[in-house]
């Protein structure tokens, strides 16, 4: 078994990476290692030979779109989930996660979390979906 990744503001195409200082808390993450939301999908997908843009909001906008209005049975595992400050804005989104199926997400939340599996509903703001074409 290996030990759970932590969250950190970065993470890219080819791995984890330390984190940057200083998180909106003030939380520094120069000695963490890890991913964040982003990161995390972006690494994820290249892993499958797919290239995506770096940021949850960019991620949004590059691939078939799945309205919030048709909440989690429109959903495949894979799809990329969204959240926003103001749902209906894409330039508003602040984080991704994963798909997994049953109305669960791979997801790199915040820091002092771990990559872990959440429900889809645990984050406030839902964007809709995002699937590859």
């Amino acid at each position: 078994m290996t030990a759970p990744t932590s969250y950190a503001s970065g993470g890219n195409a080819s791995g984890k990476s330390y984190g940057i200082c200083c998180t909106p808390s003030g939380k520094s993450g120069a000695r963490i290692k890890g991913f964040d939301c982003s990161g995390l999908t972006t690494y994820a997908y290249t892993k499958a030979g797919i290239r995506l843009p770096r940021t949850a909001a960019a991620q949004a906008g590059a691939d078939q779109r799945i309205p919030a209005s048709l909440d989690t049975n429109a959903l495949k595992p894979g799809d990329r989930v969204f959240y926003a400050y103001a749902p209906g804005h894409d330039s508003t989104i602040y984080h991704v996660g994963i798909y997994a199926g049953s109305g669960q997400m791979i997801n790199a939340a915040r820091p002092g979390t771990v990559v872990r599996l959440d429900a889809v509903d645990t984050m406030s703001g839902s964007a809709g979906g995002a699937r590859l074409l």
